[in-house]
């Protein structure tokens, strides 16, 4: 059968993508018979009994009722979970960042926004779908994670600034007591527990800005500020993360501060946090309500 000079039933690139991506072909049609199905595959060793969805297949119509020609019956039948996962590149360990379960074709309309990316860095994500606990094919894409200044975030929020960023300097807290011996003139250093995590404070000016005039919008800059403050002091985790690639995921300590910053409509806030938690941790994730990603997929 031959088509606007293109065969596609014989020929050892007559199915390949940039055959089927010219402009000269716009559209298949069959006409003058009776058909129970129109296969297309990038991979054309295929024999008619090894049609079906593959990894190559481009549109497979069974014509059971339906034009449909897409996979979503096929993916429907074959799927009760999809599963997004993320690493950084060059590493090993993944990250699962969601799971979708699956139990009609809206389902597959899965919209996500991964605050939890720190910045600088090239990372992987991976899309795979389950069947009764086993892993079929899986996708995956780079994406290169940036950004300026410092943000707050967890499931619901984000909050942060590019002004007046200070350094945020950071302490590292271990546990440790030293020791006076009665037969040493050295003292003796005894850690009774694995403690060793960050603190620190950060500050910045936070500001809205006319997008017409570029000018600070006062009353939307106080609005953020609130809404800023009243997250920090909500007494929930947070992951803080700065453009320098650094990221933690911390508890606000007292007190916050709300300072005049040269002008008198410029406000610093400034505050005080310590960390209670690994970023890549799925358990810590799920304990301190940043993923809904329980045990089952850790």
């Amino acid at each position: 059968m031959i088509f606007l000079g293109t065969s596609f039933c014989s020929g050892r690139y007559a199915l390949s993508p940039p055959a089927l991506m010219t402009p000269v072909i716009f559209a298949i049609q069959i006409f003058d018979g009776v058909y129970n199905q129109l296969f297309l595959s990038t991979d054309t060793s295929l024999t008619v009994d090894e049609c079906g969805w593959k990894y190559g297949t481009l549109m497979d119509a069974e014509f059971n009722g339906t034009l449909d020609a897409g996979n979503s019956f096929f993916s429907l039948n074959h799927t009760d979970h999809v599963i997004i996962r993320r690493r950084e590149a060059g590493t090993q360990e993944w990250t699962v960042i969601h799971v979708q379960e699956i139990k009609s074709k809206d389902d597959f309309n899965i919209r996500l926004r991964d605050t939890y990316a720190r910045a600088g860095v090239e990372y992987e994500y991976s899309v795979s779908s389950y069947l009764n606990g086993v892993e079929n094919d899986y996708v995956v894409q780079n994406v290169y994670s940036d950004f300026a200044g410092f943000y707050i975030t967890d499931k619901d929020c984000l909050y942060g600034t590019i002004y007046d960023i200070d350094g945020c300097d950071t302490s590292r807290t271990m546990a440790a007591q030293t020791l006076e011996l009665l037969n040493s003139k050295y003292m003796s250093v005894v850690s009774h527990s694995a403690l060793n995590c960050e603190s620190g404070a950060i500050a910045g000016t936070l500001l809205k800005t006319d997008p017409y005039e570029c000018v600070a919008d006062q009353n939307a800059t106080l609005a953020y500020r609130n809404r800023f403050k009243d997250r920090l002091a909500n007494k929930k985790p947070l992951i803080l993360k700065i453009d320098d690639g650094r990221i933690w995921m911390i508890r606000v300590l007292p007190d916050i501060s709300d300072s005049q910053h040269g002008h008198r409509d410029l406000r610093e806030i400034s505050f005080q946090w310590v960390e209670i938690g690994d970023v890549n941790d799925m358990q810590a994730l799920y304990n301190n309500g940043f993923s809904d990603v329980d045990s089952t997929w850790f």
